[in-house]
């Protein structure tokens, strides 16, 4: 009897390990895995970091040998206390209420309560902590799993494939902009991206996927001056509406003829040109679609 209650014991501190490094490890994002694998390389811990990585990239296979080994832990207390309650029960149905009652409190005292207990406070520094006790686990999980491996990469990628359906550019833009969003959540979540940094990066993206034409001036308040302008006018208007270029146009609005800048303008005005007409110094206007985004305008403006 001694020994059987030894046994137990022993079983039931490991279900309770590993079930801590099972919900250690459901609660950590990949991002947070990465974070961890970073902080090991730091620390000069290059086996737990390269361990990080491997179930980071066969993360089913992991939580496969974990799920194994809770069953299989699961099932050997309870074989033990029912032969333990079978030494003291006088009839059958004491045997089945002690069992079902001994299952319910292995199952959600165990299993849920005591793990979810000690992970309560940094669980990725508990995880880091015992993750090197699990690795012969994950390593035989490995080993079992390895003949059906291609037999479920298949399956998955014809999954895969029975269920992409094409998409136009638009729920492309729409999924990618979802996908960013959740990759900024996750980032602040994590305490990678300030509050702060986040919403500076969201408006940097925000910006480059800005059209031109909604950060036009609209035409009706452009600051221009006609061609027949001197540089004497070009220069009052400058200083009352303090631009450092104007646009000039010919006739109408529509029909823009180039830019006077303010250095050209000034250097004019040193050389007793003032009443010269604008076009004297007027350089090329560069235009630009509506239709083009900022960030192309940025990039076309850097050649």
């Amino acid at each position: 009897m001694e020994i059987e209650i030894a046994i137990a014991i022993v079983l039931l501190i490991a279900l309770v390990y590993l079930a801590t490094v099972d919900m250690a490890f459901s609660q950590i994002s990949d991002l947070g895995l990465r974070r961890l694998a970073t902080d090991s390389d730091e620390d000069q811990r290059p086996t737990t970091s390269r361990f990080l990585r491997e179930i980071l990239e066969n993360r089913p296979r992991f939580r496969f040998a974990l799920s194994s080994a809770i069953q299989i832990l699961l099932i050997g207390v309870t074989v033990l206390f029912t032969l333990i309650v079978l030494e003291f029960a006088a009839s059958h149905s004491i045997l089945l209420v002690f069992s079902l009652f001994g299952g319910l409190v292995l199952t959600v005292g165990f299993r849920q309560i005591l793990p979810r207990l000690f992970i309560q406070n940094n669980p990725d520094q508990k995880l880091l902590f015992m993750l090197p006790t699990v690795r012969p686990l994950y390593a035989a999980a490995a080993f079992i799993t390895s003949p059906f491996a291609g037999f479920f990469r298949t399956r998955e990628q014809q999954k895969l494939e029975a269920t992409v359906t094409p998409e136009s550019a638009e729920e492309r833009d729409e999924d990618n902009a979802d996908d960013f969003q959740a990759l900024m959540e996750v980032g602040e979540a994590e305490g990678i991206i300030e509050e702060g940094e986040r919403e500076l990066i969201e408006s940097v993206v925000e910006f480059n996927e800005t059209r031109i034409g909604e950060i036009m001036t609209p035409r009706t308040e452009i600051c221009a001056l006609p061609i027949e302008s001197t540089i004497l006018a070009a220069r009052e208007l400058m200083v009352e509406e303090k631009y450092s270029r104007i646009p000039v146009y010919r006739e109408s609005i529509d029909n823009i003829e180039g830019v006077i800048y303010v250095r050209d303008l000034l250097q004019a005005w040193a050389e007793n040109r003032e009443h010269l007409k604008i076009d004297a110094i007027l350089r090329d206007a560069y235009f630009v679609p509506e239709t083009k985004t900022a960030a192309e305008l940025l990039k076309s403006m850097q050649v």
